[in-house]
C-alpha cells in the first residue's frame, strides 16, 4: 500500500481506470482491421457501426491477450466470464451501448508492484475487462468545451480495449507517474500493446481529498471515508506526463476550495492539455445510470480448459534479476538494458556472440545514448541491428577502436544510413598495424622533449599530452590504451 505524501491537513486518495488498446489484426466483435487508416470512417462494417441485425463474434486473440494480463499481475481469472451492455450516451459509439463486462470481468484482485523514488510500491488491481473502444472525436476551432463542432471517426470504434480498475492506492500524482510506466513496460513485454498507436493507452482518475488524520500508518482508508469524500473523474488524459499534470492540478484545486470552505462536487472533468487545468463536463454518473444488462448475442465465457495452456514471456522484474545475476551487470546497466523486451532482446543476442561487458556497453551506453540523443527508439532501427552487431565485431576483433566505433562509425550509421564496412573504408578508420603504432610514439617522444621531461619529473599531464600526439598521426586508429603502454615503456 503507498505511503502518505505530506500536504498538511488533507491527504489525497487517486484511483485509476486505464484503458488499453489490446493488438489484435481485427476488432474485438468484427472482422474489420484495426491498423490504421488514412482516411476517416474507412475501416468500419454493420457491426462496428451498430446497424439494426448485425451481430457480433468475440475476438478470440483479445482474450488470449486479456489472460495473458491476468496472469502478469497475478489476478484470480475465473473460470467463467460473461459481457453485458452499458447503455449510455455515446456520440462516438453508434449503437449508443458499449458492449463490456460488468459483474464478471475476466481478471479480478490482481496487484501491481512498481517503484517510485527509490521506494517499492504495490497497488491493487481491483479487475481488468474487456470491451470495445468508441470511436474518436476530433473537436475543430477549440477544446472540448470551446471548438466550433466535432467531427467522428468510427474508424476505431470496436478496437479491442481492456479497461484496468485499480483500488484507490495512489497518494500522489508522480506516483500514478511510475505505475503507469511500469504498467506500459509490462504490457510491451507481453505482447499485447504497442505504445506508438496513437490512443493505445488513456487514463480516467478518480480523485479525491480526505482529512490525513484518516489514512492509516500503511496508508489505509476506511471504506466508510472514501464513500463520504465526493470525488472528482478526471478523463481524457493520454500520457503518463499527461497525468502526472493533470491529477497534480486537481489535487491542488481540490485542496483549495476545502480550505475556503467549499464543497468538492462529485462531478466528471476534462483535463485540457493545451491550457493545463480541469474543466468541468458533467455530474459524475453512478453505477445505476448506466442500465446495465446482459449481452444476449454473446454467449458466456469459458477460459477454464485452456487459460493454463496460455504462456507469457519473462517480465521485466524478472528479466533484470536474471541479467544482473547471469552477466554480473550493475543495477544501472540491468534497468537500461530491460527498458524494453526489444532492447534485452538485442542485447541477449549480441552478449551470446561478445562479451557480456562489451555487449552491456554498447548497447546501453552507446546505442541508447546515441538513439535517444536523436530521439529515437530501437524499433526505429529494428531493420539495422544486424549492422549494429557488425560493428560490436569490428571492435570486440581490434579492427578499428572503440573509440572510432561510437564517435564516427555508429554516428555516421545513424545519420546517413551506411554499413559499417562502408563507413570504416571511406573514413580510412582501420587499426594501424603495430610497426606504425611503435613508429608514431618514437616520432611524438623525438619532438615533444619538454613532455617528456615533464613526464620523468612525475607530471600526471604529460604522458595523455602525448598518446594524442600519437594518436593525433594515427588518424586516431591506433588503441589509446596501447599507445599509453607503448609510450610508458620507451619512455622508461
Amino acid at each position: 500500500m503507498a505511503q502518505v505524501q505530506d500536504h498538511g491537513e488533507l491527504a489525497v486518495v487517486i484511483g485509476l481506470e486505464v484503458h488499453v488498446q489490446l493488438e489484435t489484426a481485427t476488432k474485438i466483435f468484427c472482422g474489420c482491421s484495426t491498423e490504421p487508416a488514412d482516411e476517416p470512417n474507412t475501416r468500419t462494417c454493420p457491426v462496428c457501426l451498430g446497424l439494426p441485425g448485425a451481430l457480433p463474434v468475440l475476438n478470440e486473440g483479445a482474450v488470449e491477450a486479456a489472460v495473458k494480463v491476468g496472469k502478469a499481475i497475478d489476478a484470480d481469472i475465473p473460470e467463467r466470464t460473461r459481457f453485458h451492455r452499458k447503455n449510455y450516451y455515446y456520440p462516438d459509439l453508434p449503437k449508443n451501448f458499449q458492449i463490456t463486462q460488468y459483474d464478471a470481468p475476466i481478471c479480478q484482485e490482481g496487484e501491481l508492484e512498481f517503484a517510485v523514488e527509490g521506494e517499492r510500491r504495490t497497488v491493487g488491481i481491483e479487475r481488468a475487462h474487456l470491451e470495445e473502444d468508441p470511436g474518436s472525436l476530433q473537436h475543430k476551432g477549440g477544446s472540448i468545451d470551446t471548438a466550433d463542432y466535432t467531427l467522428v471517426d468510427y474508424n476505431r470504434a470496436g478496437t479491442p480495449l481492456m479497461e484496468i480498475v485499480t483500488e484507490p492506492d495512489f497518494r500522489s500524482a508522480n506516483e500514478v507517474r511510475s505505475f503507469l510506466a511500469k504498467l506500459e513496460e509490462v504490457l510491451e513485454y507481453l505482447g499485447v500493446f504497442d505504445a506508438e498507436r496513437d490512443g493505445s493507452l488513456r487514463i480516467d482518475a478518480n480523485l479525491s481529498v480526505v482529512d490525513a488524520d484518516e489514512v492509516g500508518e500503511a496508508g489505509h482508508i476506511d471504506a466508510d471515508v472514501l464513500a463520504d469524500a465526493n470525488r472528482t473523474e478526471v478523463k481524457n488524459i493520454s500520457s503518463h506526463k499527461g497525468a502526472e499534470k493533470a491529477l497534480a492540478y486537481e489535487a491542488q484545486r481540490q485542496k483549495n476550495a476545502v480550505q475556503r470552505g467549499r464543497a468538492v462536487e462529485q462531478e466528471t472533468r476534462h483535463w485540457d492539455e493545451a491550457r493545463g487545468i480541469t474543466v468541468s463536463m458533467r455530474s459524475k454518473e453512478e453505477e445505476k445510470d448506466y442500465r446495465y444488462f446482459r449481452e444476449a448475442d454473446l454467449p458466456a465465457l469459458e477460459v477454464a480448459d485452456w487459460k493454463e495452456q496460455i504462456a507469457i514471456p519473462e517480465l521485466p522484474d524478472a528479466r533484470r534479476k536474471r541479467f544482473r545475476e547471469e552477466y554480473g551487470l550493475s543495477d544501472e546497466a540491468a534497468d537500461k538494458l530491460t527498458s524494453t523486451k526489444q532492447v534485452a532482446d538485442f542485447f541477449e543476442n549480441v552478449a551470446s556472440e561478445f562479451d557480456a561487458d562489451l555487449a552491456a556497453t554498447w548497447v546501453a551506453d552507446n546505442l541508447l545514448g546515441e538513439l535517444n540523443y536523436r530521439d529515437m527508439a530501437v524499433t526505429d532501427v529494428d531493420d539495422r541491428l544486424d549492422e549494429i552487431t557488425r560493428l560490436v565485431e569490428l571492435v570486440a576483433t581490434d579492427e578499428i577502436t572503440a573509440k572510432n566505433a561510437r564517435e564516427t562509425v555508429l554516428r555516421s550509421m545513424l545519420d546517413d544510413g551506411d554499413d559499417p564496412d562502408t563507413i570504416v573504408e571511406a573514413e580510412g578508420l582501420g587499426k594501424t598495424s603495430g610497426d606504425e603504432v611503435q613508429d608514431a610514439v618514437e616520432e611524438a617522444i623525438a619532438e615533444n622533449p619538454d613532455a617528456v621531461e615533464d613526464y620523468h619529473s612525475g607530471e600526471g599531464g604529460a604522458i595523455n599530452f602525448l598518446v594524442g600526439q600519437v594518436m593525433q598521426k594515427t588518424g586516431g586508429s591506433a588503441d589509446p590504451g596501447d599507445v599509453n603502454q607503448l609510450l610508458r615503456a620507451e619512455l622508461e
